[in-house]
């Protein structure tokens, strides 16, 4: 059985801004720790700032090499398309989350342990959504269910790869 998902994911400020928001959290507290704690705080204050930038690139407008601007499951394999046009097998991580309408990718390549990719796909709306409600659905099955090649393995119960959250 060959089941064939194609998910494009597009630059979206909106999403770029939520991607970056923790990172500007823990800015504003470091300014607030400046304005508390005095001038020595001034040295941390922008090296979270540095982070929602490289966030805010990456991972909500799809900047760099390594973003991931594209997902796609063939043969029950999922595969990553990075901005270098290179395109990788990974696994999702037990570290993700899926939600009906949005999810926290950490993905793995495989054959490495310590190259990950982190994608956020949002399909709330057409205006703040960066890909297809109906390929997202159908990627969000696919990773509940897991592949019929894992079922095997686990005694006929399919894993979760993921988390769901609600």
């Amino acid at each position: 059985m060959s089941s064939r998902i194609d998910l494009r994911i597009s630059p979206s400020h909106p999403v770029a801004f939520l991607c970056a928001l923790p990172w500007l959290l823990l800015t504003a507290l470091a300014v607030l720790m400046l304005s508390t704690y005095g001038p020595a705080w001034l040295l941390l204050s922008p090296l979270p700032f540095a982070g929602a930038i490289v966030q805010y690139r990456r991972s909500g407008l799809l900047a760099g090499p390594n973003a991931v601007t594209g997902l796609r499951v063939e043969n029950q394999r999922l595969y990553a398309r990075l901005g270098s046009g290179l395109e990788v097998h990974v696994l999702p991580s037990g570290e993700s989350r899926v939600s009906a309408r949005f999810a926290i990718l950490k993905l793995r390549r495989t054959g490495s342990i310590s190259t990950t990719y982190p994608v956020v796909l949002v399909a709330f709306t057409p205006r703040l959504g960066n890909t297809s409600p109906d390929a997202f659905r159908q990627l969000r099955v696919w990773l509940r269910l897991g592949s019929p090649a894992d079922a095997g393995k686990t005694g006929g119960q399919q894993p979760l790869n993921v988390q769901e959250t609600h």
